[in-house]
């Protein structure tokens, strides 16, 4: 019985997944539209980690709850983890193919806080899914002209800017270094199986 019970803990192990962190990096393609001090010569760039990878075929996917860090430079400001927020009216969400790469994504890091009245002026780092309007591109000091549940929602023609409407390229890369161990549904079967079978060796005993 014994034996039975370490070949079975051993199996679950083996094949028990591993969640681990991913890093997401961005670089975009050199701005097209350009107020000064901005120049055509600079992007958007940066990177974001998240505690497990992003699924596959996900849909407009809200990672908040997984994003462990981010950072975003514009060519003249930096905002990330540390010196930036998220507006609740665009929340970090991405929508990924079948391999897991992404390919659309609307993530927007602002200098806090977010406006939340008319008037009030905005400086902030976009990446937008592929339309009309940019890619990517940054802000400084735009005025908020109108809001969306308490918060602003568009902005007018003070401050500067820069964007492009060319989409950028991502890269994935994986940090094996600090494996989150989780189980899988089957390594999950193998241990309730390895309990059935220790309450009946003591029933056994018992009887």
């Amino acid at each position: 019985m014994k034996r039975i019970l370490i070949s079975i803990a051993l199996l679950a192990c083996l094949i028990s997944g591993y969640a681990h962190a991913v890093t997401y990096t961005y670089t975009g393609q050199n701005y097209t539209y350009v107020e000064p001090p901005y120049t055509t010569d600079m992007k958007v760039t940066g990177s974001f980690t998240t505690s497990t990878p992003i699924p596959p075929n996900s849909s407009d996917y809200d990672f908040s709850a997984i994003l462990t860090s981010w950072s975003l430079n514009d060519g003249l400001q930096t905002i990330d983890n540390t010196n930036g927020v998220f507006s609740p009216n665009r929340p970090p969400s991405v929508t990924t193919d079948d391999t897991g790469t992404i390919t659309t994504i609307r993530f927007w890091g602002f200098t806090p806080p977010v406006s939340t009245i008319v008037g009030d002026t905005d400086s902030y780092i976009r990446l937008n899914p592929p339309r009309s309007i940019a890619a990517s591109g940054g802000s400084q000091d735009i005025d908020c002209t109108f809001l969306n549940n308490g918060f602003c929602w568009g902005w007018g023609s003070t401050g500067i800017t820069a964007f492009t409407r060319d989409e950028g390229v991502w890269v994935t890369s994986d940090l094996p270094s600090t494996p989150i161990p989780t189980m899988t549904q089957w390594s999950l079967m193998l241990l309730a199986l390895m309990l059935g079978l220790v309450g009946i060796a003591r029933i056994r005993r018992q009887v």
